[in-house]
C-alpha cells in the first residue's frame, strides 16, 4: 500500500515538474516595427537642452497615411499605383484623355470641382477614374471610389442589418468624404429605392461642394431617362457639380480589339 502511495506521489511530482517545465517564461522576442525611429507611433520625441521633451511627426508617417487610405479607398493595389501614362490612347479616346490629363495637371479637385467621363462600353472611363482617384490620394485627399451596382448592394445590405445605425453611417460617409467617384451609374435597376439613395448622397454632397467624379455608359439626358423618379432633380446636379470636365466618347470596346 505504501509503496503504491510512493508511486502516486512521484507520479504527481513528475507531472507538476513537467508542467512548470513547459510553463517557464522565456525572454520575450523583440518586437519588429515597420519603421524603427518611432517604433510605430509615427511620433518622435526629442529631449531639448533644458531637459524638456518635444514631438514631431516621423517620416513614415506621410507615408503611412497614404497607405491607410489607399486600403480604405476601394482601389486594389495594382490599380492604386497606375498613372495616366498607363493608359492606352487612341484616336478616339484622344479627348478624354487629355481631359483627365487637364484635371490631373490642375488638381482641379483641391477646387472642389468633378468630373464626369461618359461613353460606350471598353473605352477606359474606369482606369481613367481609378487614375484620377489614385493620383488625388497621393495629395492626401481621401478617396472612395465605388462601382455603384456593388455601392447599391452594401446599403441594401445595411438598410436590413441588426445594427440600425449601419445604413445611416454609409450613408454619412459617402456624404462626407472629400472625394467620392460613382463607377458606371445607371447600370444598377434603377428602382424608386436606388434612386432615393442617389439623391440623398449626390444632393449632400452637391450641397457642401464636394469633389465628385462619375462615370457611366449612359449620356446625361438618357441617364435622366432611366431615372425616372428623380432623375432631373440627380442629373442636374451632377452636371453642376462637373461642369468644368465633362466629356463624352463612343469608341470600340478595347477589350474585343
Amino acid at each position: 500500500m505504501t509503496n503504491a502511495f510512493e508511486q502516486i506521489i512521484e507520479n504527481l511530482r513528475i507531472k507538476h515538474e513537467a508542467f512548470k517545465a513547459s510553463n517557464i517564461m522565456h525572454p520575450a522576442e523583440p518586437l519588429q516595427y515597420d519603421c524603427p525611429l518611432c517604433e510605430d507611433r509615427e511620433i518622435v520625441l526629442i529631449e531639448q537642452e533644458d531637459g524638456s521633451v518635444s514631438a514631431r511627426n516621423c517620416q513614415c508617417k506621410a507615408r503611412k497615411i497614404q497607405k491607410r487610405m489607399f486600403k480604405a479607398s476601394g482601389l486594389t493595389e495594382e490599380q492604386a499605383l497606375m498613372t495616366i501614362d498607363d493608359y492606352n490612347v487612341s484616336l478616339e479616346t484622344k479627348k478624354m484623355y487629355q481631359m483627365t490629363k487637364d484635371y490631373l495637371c490642375g488638381q482641379s479637385w483641391r477646387e472642389g470641382k468633378g468630373f464626369a467621363l461618359v461613353g460606350s462600353v471598353g473605352v477606359g472611363k474606369t482606369m481613367l477614374a481609378q487614375i484620377i482617384a489614385s493620383a488625388i490620394m497621393r495629395d492626401f485627399k481621401s478617396v472612395i471610389f465605388i462601382p455603384t451596382t456593388s455601392l447599391m448592394a452594401e446599403l441594401l445590405a445595411a438598410q436590413f442589418s441588426n445594427d440600425k445605425s449601419e445604413f445611416e453611417q454609409r450613408i454619412e460617409r459617402l456624404i462626407n468624404a472629400d472625394v467620392v467617384i460613382f463607377d458606371d451609374v445607371g447600370k444598377e435597376k434603377p428602382t424608386e429605392w436606388v434612386q432615393n439613395q442617389y439623391f440623398r448622397i449626390i444632393d449632400g454632397r452637391y450641397n457642401q461642394r464636394k469633389t465628385t467624379g462619375y462615370t457611366s455608359n449612359y449620356e446625361f439626358g438618357k441617364l435622366a431617362e432611366r431615372f425616372s423618379e428623380f432623375g432631373d432633380a440627380i442629373i442636374s446636379r451632377i452636371i453642376a457639380m462637373t461642369r468644368d470636365y465633362q466629356v463624352s466618347v463612343k469608341a470600340q470596346d478595347y477589350r474585343l480589339r
